[in-house]
C-alpha cells in the first residue's frame, strides 16, 4: 500500500514501477488535511526518501505479481479497486486510513496518508503506522503507490487493469518489497498474503453488489 510524503518520487521508485507518460506541466491543486499523524508522516517520509537515495543501501528486494480476475465490468472494477478506502474492513491489517494531503492536476490525483495497521507476528499482533502515497492516473487506468514502515520496510506498487472483453476484468498488483535481508522473506510472505486476502474480499463484494 502506500503513504509517500511530499509527493516526491525517487529515481529508484520510478524505475521500479515505471514512470507515467509525460504530460504538459500543470500546477496541482492541493488540499491539506493536517492532523495528529501528519508530523510523523513527514518525518517518516523523509526517512523513506533518504533510504531510496542511499547508494549504499544493503536491503534486499523481491518482486511479485498478484493477478486476480473479477466478474464485473472494467469501469466498475477500476472505480472500486482504485479507491483505497474500500480496503477498510477487507485488508487484514488496515484499521483506518488518515489522509494528510490530496493533490490533483489535469492527469492525476496524489493522496498522502497514514494507514493504521495491526501486524500479525505469530499468535500476536502489534500496532503499526504505514506511511504511504497513492498516485492515480484515471485516463490510463492504473495507479502507483509507495509505502514505508519501521524498520525500513518499503513497498513499490503498480496496479493495472485489463478489460477481458467478456464482462470480466483482471487486476494485477506488481509489488516490489524492500527490507533488511533478515526480514525480506517474512515481509514478502506477510505482504503477499495480506494483499491476496483483500483482493479476494474486493472480488467477493464487487461481484455480490456490496461495492
Amino acid at each position: 500500500m502506500k503513504f509517500v510524503v511530499g509527493g516526491c518520487l525517487s529515481a529508484l521508485a520510478l524505475a521500479v514501477v515505471g514512470a507515467p507518460v509525460s504530460h504538459a506541466d500543470t500546477a496541482p491543486v492541493c488540499t491539506e488535511t493536517g492532523n495528529s499523524y501528519t508530523a510523523g508522516w513527514q518525518s517518516d517520509w523523509a526517512a523513506y526518501e533518504a533510504a531510496e537515495q542511499n547508494p549504499a543501501d544493503t536491503r534486499s528486494r523481491q518482486t511479485v505479481d498478484l493477478p486476480i480476475t473479477i466478474a464485473a465490468p472494467f469501469e466498475k472494477v477500476w472505480t472500486v479497486y482504485s479507491n483505497l478506502r474500500n480496503d477498510l474492513g477487507r485488508h487484514p491489517f488496515m484499521k483506518d486510513m488518515i489522509n494528510h494531503r490530496t493533490c490533483t492536476d489535469a492527469d492525476s490525483e496524489t493522496i498522502d496518508f497514514t494507514a493504521l495497521d495491526n501486524i500479525p507476528v505469530g499468535p500476536f499482533s502489534y500496532p503499526a503506522l504505514t506511511q504511504a502515497e497513492q498516485r492515480i492516473y484515471p485516463a490510463e487506468h492504473y495507479y502507483l503507490s509507495d509505502s514505508w514502515d519501521q524498520p525500513g520496510v518499503t513497498t513499490h506498487q503498480k496496479i493495472t487493469f485489463t478489460d477481458n472483453g467478456d464482462g470480466t476484468t483482471t487486476v494485477n498488483e506488481h509489488i516490489t518489497f524492500v527490507a533488511n535481508p533478515l526480514l525480506i522473506a517474512f515481509t514478502v510472505d506477510n505482504g503477499s498474503s495480506s494483499h491476496r486476502e483483500y483482493q479476494a474480499a474486493l472480488k467477493r463484494d464487487i461481484e455480490n453488489g456490496t461495492l
